[in-house]
């Protein structure tokens, strides 16, 4: 069987694709002992001799691996690389989400732009081509501008942040029946304002609501809880991932958040996730 995976950089960091990772004889010739597993969904084939490390991700221009994944990568990473392990970093093919990951690590280690960490990829790669998506792209001359670490203080990496959080076209509510015809009308009323019940702070309009189905055709209306798309006052999540919505103006709790999603009570899985309690609002 073909090795689809390639020695990178000559201390030991290999790229390559699942087949690599599941490869038990060509990992065993080139005394592979670590791996870097960067998927949407747990891996299956792990073999009890080698020390894995476990990314969840999807290979979408949304997937924020600069805050909370590249430290961890680069720490898995650069202690085997120490102790003259063996290192394959793959993904499904082996040309975004895992070459993402590589690249970092060159950058950080040997103090490089994202442009010259790639060009050292490509030279190296011979399976696949190696293309991060835009968002991964960002992150990379992010991580570059803050000189490979990561600082939530940053102007820039709030403005990332917040692009991060820009808003979709809402659900198109052509053919949805009368049953919820009260939250066709809500629609329309763009200007309406929702505000702090407490101490009447404008909070957001009728066009921040996020709108989603509870099945196909049907408008969730749920009458305990509000989604909303992300709102410019929510700063907290440049600090945490999950946390409360507060008031910015009295501080009273008026819900939560979570950039890993919430379940509504329609049993969808919103993500990220903004919610508004009903009875704290007006």
């Amino acid at each position: 069987m073909t090795f689809t995976a390639d020695k990178i950089d000559d201390n030991g960091l290999w790229l390559g694709d699942i087949t690599a990772s599941e490869n038990t004889q060509a990992l065993d010739e080139h005394r592979i002992s670590h791996i870097l597993t960067i998927l949407d969904y747990e891996p299956t084939h792990m073999d009890k001799n080698r020390t894995y490390l476990y990314v969840h991700a999807y290979d979408i221009q949304s997937t924020d691996l600069l805050t909370y994944e590249f430290k961890k990568c680069f720490e898995f990473i650069d202690t085997a690389i120490e102790h003259n392990h063996q290192v394959l970093i793959h993904c499904q093919a082996g040309k975004s989400r895992s070459a993402t990951i590589a690249a970092m690590y060159l950058m950080h280690k040997y103090s490089l732009t994202r442009e010259q960490a790639l060009q050292k990829i490509i030279n190296k790669r011979r399976y696949w081509p190696v293309m991060p998506n835009d968002g991964f792209l960002r992150q990379l001359d992010l991580y570059y501008q803050m000189n490979y670490k990561v600082d939530i203080e940053n102007e820039l990496y709030k403005e990332f942040q917040r692009q991060r959080f820009d808003r979709i076209e809402p659900i198109s509510t052509n053919n949805i029946c009368n049953t919820n015809r009260s939250i066709l009308l809500l629609e329309n009323e763009n200007d309406r304002q929702y505000t702090c019940r407490t101490c009447h702070f404008k909070l957001f309009t009728n066009n921040d609501i996020e709108r989603h189905e509870k099945e196909p055709t049907i408008i969730c209306n749920d009458i305990e809880k509000i989604f909303t798309y992300f709102l410019d006052w929510i700063d907290d999540i440049f600090a945490n991932s999950v946390g409360t919505i507060c008031c910015p103006s009295c501080k009273i709790n008026l819900g939560e958040y979570s950039l890993q999603g919430i379940r509504c009570n329609c049993h969808q899985w919103i993500k990220p996730a903004f919610v508004f309690n009903c009875q704290s609002i007006e």
